[in-house]
């Protein structure tokens, strides 16, 4: 039996790097923090008098470890600051300056031809 979706409104809330909330920790310890610190820091944090865990629950330092390592995978955060959000690649305007890779080393080699 496969579970049941959520039917919360996670999908409207913004997207932000997990690397953003480790920073944010980073600020708050006042150094890198380890997996044991930041799941301390998770598990107990506060907004103003209001205590609650970041992840909606508890995390532990295994999860923590994790976290700690896949700094760039998006998660959905309620507290995204405007600089943190992830830009959905469809909706962004598109830019002509904007090249692929592929296209650029195929212009440098074509020159390093031209050259020799």
């Amino acid at each position: 039996m496969k579970p049941r979706a959520m039917a919360s409104g996670t999908a409207t809330l913004p997207k932000m790097m997990l690397g953003f909330v480790v920073r944010r920790c980073a600020v708050a310890v006042g150094h890198e923090p380890s997996a044991e610190e930041f799941a301390a820091w998770a598990n107990n944090h506060k907004d103003g008098d209001r205590s609650f865990c970041l992840f909606g629950r508890p995390i532990s330092v295994g999860e923590a470890r994790i976290i700690l390592r896949h700094r760039g995978r998006p998660v959905s955060a309620r507290g995204a600051a405007a600089h943190e959000c992830i830009v959905d690649e469809e909706a962004a305007p598109t830019s002509t300056k904007v090249v692929s890779l592929a296209d650029a080393m195929a212009r440098l080699k074509a020159r390093a031809r031209q050259k020799s």
